[in-house]
């Protein structure tokens, strides 16, 4: 995975501009479950998970300069090689079963759906904090749903923070993601939640090829995942 030119690690520091560019929004609270609008056990609730595009990796923050990233990136490399061979998405299937099935209490008419269209294709929805920035209310008709759930896993393996190229600490066990609900009727916010889980590993954390002190707690990040969905749910 390390090699010399533009992969999807270098991606960051593009984002990384974006980012502070509207770093002025403010960004969207947790929105707790309305359990009022979900009295209706014959509600028709439609699931949409996104699953991260690559495979697991070591997460890099902090490294806040093309050179910085490549040291960062060269530090990470044997760790980056662990987690690709073993870490599959045998896990992320659990949490998306999870999903669904802490759903399905909530409702007897609750399945997986694919969009018509791609999520960012749905038009902009002007509204304020409470409501989704798409407008996803032509679904009702599309998908005849009443609510929606994006469930989104967008990190997963490990994490490090870096201040430039100097190591902030040891990798972390590391998965990310979203998981909120749309009253497609209004397009406000049933539920809204980011997850952000980091595990510190026990001991030494460098023992390479296979690393069990990181891999370890990255499963353990995993169940404090699970746990908030079933908690938030």
């Amino acid at each position: 995975m390390k090699h010399i030119g533009f992969n999807y690690k270098q991606i960051f520091i593009v984002g990384l501009v974006m980012l502070l560019s509207a770093c002025g929004s403010t960004p969207q609270p947790t929105v707790a479950l309305n359990t009022n609008a979900l009295t209706n056990k014959e509600l028709k609730i439609g699931i949409v998970y996104t699953a991260p595009e690559d495979k697991a990796t070591t997460h890099i923050f902090g490294a806040g300069c093309l050179l910085c990233y490549g040291v960062a990136s060269a530090l990470t490399s044997s760790l980056d090689s662990h987690l690709e061979s073993t870490i599959d998405t045998s896990e992320l299937d659990n949490l998306k079963a999870l999903v669904l099935s802490e759903y399905s209490q909530r409702s007897s008419n609750v399945e997986f759906v694919s969009l018509p269209v791609p999520m960012k294709k749905l038009k902009k929805f002007k509204g304020e904090l409470g409501f989704a920035k798409k407008d996803f209310r032509s679904l009702k008709e599309i998908l005849t749903l009443d609510i929606i759930v994006v469930f989104e896993v967008s990190r997963y393996g490990a994490y490090r923070s870096f201040s430039n190229y100097i190591p902030n600490g040891d990798p972390q066990g590391h998965i990310a993601g979203s998981l909120y609900a749309i009253d497609l009727n209004t397009n406000a916010f049933v539920q809204y939640m980011n997850i952000d889980e980091k595990v510190q590993p026990s001991g030494e954390w460098d023992e390479a090829p296979t690393f069990p002190s990181v891999t370890t707690s990255y499963y353990q990040a995993v169940e404090n995942f699970k746990q908030k969905i079933r908690d938030a749910i």
